[in-house]
């Protein structure tokens, strides 16, 4: 099933804010702002919620939109903190 935009939108705003990750990063001028895209800022703010919770399956369901996967996703100067 493909997640559309508006689910990562949710993912997004709910873990800037409830979730208490630190969005900065995605942010214009942050090191993770482009591309400016649903897809990649929710990606890395889930992975920062994961991490930051334990790396448990229950910490990346986002309402079954998260999947654990194996590769590091940082690109350019954005990096992910990964095992």
């Amino acid at each position: 099933m493909k997640t559309t935009d508006t689910q990562l939108q949710a993912n997004i705003d709910w873990a800037c804010n409830e979730g208490q990750v630190d969005c900065a990063k995605i942010n214009p001028g942050g090191v993770c702002y482009e591309p400016n895209t649903p897809t990649s800022h929710a990606s890395f703010v889930m992975n920062d919620y994961y991490r930051s919770h334990g790396s448990t399956e229950e910490a990346c369901d986002f309402n079954h939109t998260g999947q654990i996967i194996s590769g590091d996703p940082s690109y350019r100067r954005c990096r992910y903190d990964v095992v």
